[in-house]
């Protein structure tokens, strides 16, 4: 069989009638594994991170409800991933969920959509790196750490973040893995530890109905949803993965699972500690681990600020290549990697929080912008790449029942969570929400004008990776 089969290769001939070049020529096309999609996309959700932070806040929101906004989110980020999956399944562009939008619902779609994604990856990035650097400067400096200290280790760690995305997707993709498995295996150990000194009681998680409140679940779902945004970024890596119409749905699945498993076991471990003992709030407070906890935060959210850049490098390239964004965003190295825009885009994400530490702010100033946007951001992308699949699907003749349920049914929440969580921040964070807003309309305007000038920008709008003649070979020729 082996002989068969290498003498039928020997005796293809290349092809020669699907264009020598690709739309995403010049990247380093078809070397990455499906470990790298996974890597990409659970150092995004930064789990251990966000489960050291988020249960006990959630608690204060929710009450006895978190752990079921917890079970809630979890649902509705499967039947997202799912929607994304049928996209991904058909095809690959680094432009991931901009590039799904615009084959379903057109160009403006598409780019209202690629900006909220961008706007979202960014304000994560600047997020965790801010976060990031002010945990680590804690540890070298104490609680009141010098502020030239925290703009040092920014300013350091956002150069390194630009370097490695720099030196190409399986040296980041990698280093994510190891730093996140590292995290997430500690936080795990913890947990464990935790859930042992409440003696395992999971009663302490059962909602009363005391507590019920549909406002504060929906903006606990909200606030949950924190913990998983950026999933979808492994979908950026389809032009550079083997296989990516069967690995990149099957990383994503894997990823949303592996970050759910150990979102649900932290938080019940967290929950049940506030529950059972108000006063000590965190895994930290109650096996004394405080530092510990602290480097594995820092650690994780570091991990975020290079895999959220990382995948709005790849954003970015997209809209380059089709005319929306400079042609420096789609240059790529001697090394296949859009080197440029990775590097400019953490100059940004450094930049933000270091000018806001140099004027007289905080990390909290910095949120106050952040948190909004990357939760508009990242869910309204979602919502209109669940209203474009039935769309696209209806297209190209393949359409079932089944696949408009599992588009329309996330779709939903999707919606319900947005309007409740604007409502929310309208009352308790306008300025922030002001800004967020602002910032995606000029960014949407601004491709508008680009689009309305320039009609070709329009046409190229989706374009995705497809095969060249030297992706594939012909049979032996039977004439």
């Amino acid at each position: 069989m082996g002989t068969a089969l290498a003498d039928a290769i020997e005796r293809a001939r290349p092809r020669s009638d699907l264009g020598a070049r690709s739309p995403f020529a010049g990247l380093h096309r078809r070397h990455a594994r499906t470990v790298d999609v996974v890597a990409q996309s659970v150092a995004a959700t930064a789990p251990a991170g966000v489960l050291l932070v988020h249960p006990a806040a959630a608690y204060a929101r929710s009450g006895s409800f978190a752990f079921l906004d917890i079970a809630i989110t979890i649902t509705l980020v499967v039947g997202v991933a799912l929607v994304i999956g049928m996209f991904a399944r058909r095809i690959a562009s680094t432009g991931s969920l901009y590039t799904f939008a615009a084959r379903g619902l057109g160009p403006h779609a598409g780019l209202v959509t690629g900006a909220a994604l961008g706007i979202g990856y960014l304000s994560v990035a600047v997020n965790t790196l801010a976060s990031g650097s002010a945990r680590i400067a804690s540890l070298l400096g104490g609680d009141e750490a010098p502020p030239w200290l925290v703009i040092a280790l920014v300013v350091g760690f956002g150069a390194v973040i630009a370097i490695v995305v720099a030196r190409g997707l399986r040296m980041s993709t990698r280093i994510l893995f190891v730093l996140e498995a590292i995290a997430v295996v500690t936080v795990l150990a913890l947990s464990i530890t935790a859930l042992s000194l409440t003696r395992w009681d999971v009663a302490l998680l059962v909602p009363r109905a005391a507590d019920f409140s549909l406002d504060a679940i929906i903006t606990g779902v909200a606030f949950a949803l924190i913990g998983f945004v950026g999933f979808e970024s492994g979908a950026a890596l389809g032009p550079e993965t083997r296989r990516p119409f069967a690995a990149v749905p099957r990383a994503l699945m894997v990823s949303v699972g592996a970050t759910s498993v150990v979102m649900l076991m932290g938080t019940a471990a967290q929950l049940s500690i506030v529950a059972d003992r108000p006063g000590a709030a965190s895994l930290s407070a109650v096996t004394g681990l405080s530092r510990l906890t602290d480097l594995i935060v820092a650690m994780s959210f570091l991990a975020c600020a290079l895999a959220m850049t990382n995948a709005a490098t790849r954003l970015a390239f997209a809209m380059s290549r089709e005319g929306l964004l400079p042609s420096a965003f789609g240059r790529v190295s001697r090394r296949g990697v859009p080197a440029a825009a990775g590097m400019i885009l953490a100059a940004a994400v450094t930049a933000a929080p270091v000018a806001v530490l140099m004027c007289g702010g905080s990390r909290q100033d910095v949120r106050v912008v952040t948190s909004p946007a990357s939760i508009l951001g990242f869910v309204l992308a979602y919502a209109l790449v669940c209203a474009a699949a039935p769309v696209f699907l209806g297209r190209i003749g393949e359409l079932t029942t089944r696949g408009a349920l599992l588009c329309v049914v996330p779709l939903g929440g999707l919606l319900c969570i947005l309007g409740f969580y604007l409502a929310a921040t309208v009352r308790d964070n306008l300025p922030g929400l002001l800004w967020a807003t602002g910032i995606l309309a000029a960014v949407v305007a601004a491709g508008a004008v680009r689009v309305a000038r320039h009609p070709g920008v329009g046409e190229r709008i989706g374009v995705h990776d497809w095969p060249t003649d030297a992706d594939c070979l012909d049979g032996p020729d039977r004439s």
